[in-house]
């Protein structure tokens, strides 16, 4: 019986505002996938993308490395004073961070990154590793000249 006294309280056009506010929640879902979709297809022909991978410490860079184009696995080992280290590793286009003797090890499981604007962060050592983009830079062992 009280189920009655509700639906009296609805009107027809009720229904159809709660149907197109549902239909629009999803909105921006299909907006933000077909933007993704769009800038991944929409590359710039006249310059080369060169992502490369930048290790800092405590806001001072330490080490990059091109990943464009990079074959093969090698490895850096950043070291503090004060006994702290993490092993970084490169494979190929991707970066991770493999080893390190903080206690939380959330950078160990973030994982490879690979694309622009990923990082991963340690934070009790202040590391970080970001993957930039340079349109056509040059790099000379390891190090980018901008």
């Amino acid at each position: 019986m009280a189920k009655k006294k509700y639906l009296k309280l609805l009107r027809p056009w009720d229904f159809i505002i709660v149907a197109l506010l549902i239909i629009g929640s999803f909105l921006p879902i299909a907006i933000f996938t077909i933007n993704q979709k769009y800038t991944q297809t929409a590359e710039p022909t006249t310059a080369k993308q060169v992502r490369t991978a930048v290790i800092s410490h405590d806001g001072k860079k330490v080490y990059t490395q091109r990943l464009t184009g990079h074959r093969g696995t090698s490895q850096y080992v950043y070291k503090s004073q004060n006994g702290n280290y993490n092993k970084v590793k490169i494979k190929g286009g991707k970066v991770a961070i493999i080893e390190a003797n903080c206690q939380d090890q959330i950078c160990v499981r973030r994982g490879w990154i690979s694309k622009p604007g990923q990082t991963i962060v340690c934070l009790p050592h202040k590391l970080l590793i970001e993957i930039k983009v340079n349109h056509g830079s040059q790099t000379q062992g390891g190090m980018v000249t901008e």
